[in-house]
């Protein structure tokens, strides 16, 4: 019976130890309660019966397997902690597996609603753009276009005159210094200059000396010596008059101003028939055989408007800048050169350097460029100058 009981103690011993050791999980732990068994057993005395000592065995046996198995455990927890996996990992249970799942589909539904986010805020953008631009530019391209057009033309029918853009004229004129000659009129425009060229009958520059205006017109200042004055209409329609008073000439030139025609006067060169401060002498005295009345022929045939009874002839050996023309029994030369040969009965320059002569049936014209002679032919044509 002391034996038995003796036994017991010692089951109950080796058991305490191998719980004591599963608990620890350490190598230590491993190695105490394996060797406790074997020193408990070498000490168990002699005197047991043979049954008791096989119990003992036994326990000892499932005590040592227990041990083992957890001891295997705690190694499996060690090393999974130190980050080595000695074993395969368990298999993960459904109630883990699901709320993995449910956060994945968290993450997802997230990300998903992120772009949803980045996409209604990029329409919204594109929607307030487009309402904004329709707010603030509603016509389109073509509708503006259209709008600009019916504009100008509105505009262009409301300025004067009515016909539409009044035509621009370049006129040579030769001034009549007669008490009762009637004024030359000249033709402005509001919006433009028109630009009064004096020179003297030999196509030189005719100095200024006063000028006075009467009318609603602005006249630019004239500086010491100029042969120009500038006039600006600033009415639509008026009329006026302009007083100039030339260098050492004591008769005052007198135009008619007129603004609001179809027409108007770019430039107006006055021919004022008589020789000028700055006149050159000529080659060959000016001499005059026809009546006055060919000053108007001169005049027309200098702004390179003849008559239309007058008929074009060819000139060789000239550039295209020299004309003729033929009215009646006289020849009208229009040229920048100088003519030496034949003697011309009258003359008129313009302030462009362009001369007009006027000669007898000559078929041969000898003629100065800048010094050079040169030799020049008159041939009939039988159409006539429109």
């Amino acid at each position: 019976m002391f034996e038995l009981i003796r036994g017991c103690q010692l089951l109950y011993g080796i058991g305490r130890k191998i719980i004591v050791s599963a608990v620890l999980g350490t190598v230590v732990g491993l190695a105490q309660v394996a060797v406790a068994p074997v020193v408990m057993a070498a000490d168990t005395p002699q005197s047991l019966s043979d049954k008791v000592r096989a119990a003992v065995g036994d326990k000892l046996e499932d005590g040592k397997k227990g041990t083992d198995k957890k001891t295997d455990e705690s190694l499996v927890k060690a090393s999974t902690a130190d980050g080595i996996s000695l074993t395969d990992v368990p298999p993960v249970s459904a109630a883990l597996e699901d709320q993995l799942n449910q956060e994945r589909l968290a993450e997802e539904a997230a990300a998903k609603a992120l772009v949803d986010e980045q996409k209604a805020e990029e329409d919204h953008n594109r929607k307030s753009f487009k309402r904004a631009s329709e707010g603030l530019m509603p016509l389109s391209p073509d509708q503006i276009r259209a709008f600009m057009q019916k504009l100008e033309s509105t505009q262009s029918a409301s300025v004067a005159p009515s016909s539409g853009t009044p035509k621009g004229e370049v006129k040579v004129a030769s001034l009549s210094l007669d008490p009762g000659g009637d004024p030359p009129q000249i033709n402005l425009s509001p919006g433009f200059v028109t630009t009064i060229d004096i020179i003297d009958q030999t196509g030189e520059p005719w100095p200024i000396a006063d000028v006075g205006v009467g009318g609603n017109f602005e006249v630019t200042p004239t500086q010491a010596g100029s042969h120009v004055v500038r006039v600006v209409p600033l009415t639509r329609v008026g009329t006026g008059n302009l007083s100039i008073l030339l260098k050492d000439l004591s008769t005052p030139i007198i135009f008619r101003l007129s603004t609001g025609g179809s027409t108007f006067h770019m430039r107006f060169d006055a021919r004022v028939p008589q020789i000028g401060p700055n006149a050159k002498t000529p080659l060959i005295k000016y001499r005059r055989t026809g009546p006055v009345a060919g000053d108007a022929v001169i005049s027309m045939v200098l702004e390179n408007a003849p008559p239309k009874e007058a008929k074009r002839l060819k000139v060789g050996g000239v550039d295209a800048r020299t004309m003729a023309w033929q009215i009646g029994g006289k020849v009208f030369v229009r040229t920048p050169l100088s003519l030496l040969s034949p003697a011309w009965n009258a003359s008129a320059s313009s302030s462009d350097g362009m001369t007009v002569y006027e000669i007898g049936d000559a078929p041969v014209l000898l003629m100065s460029d800048n010094g050079a002679m040169i030799r020049a032919r008159l041939l009939r044509e039988e159409t006539n100058d429109k």
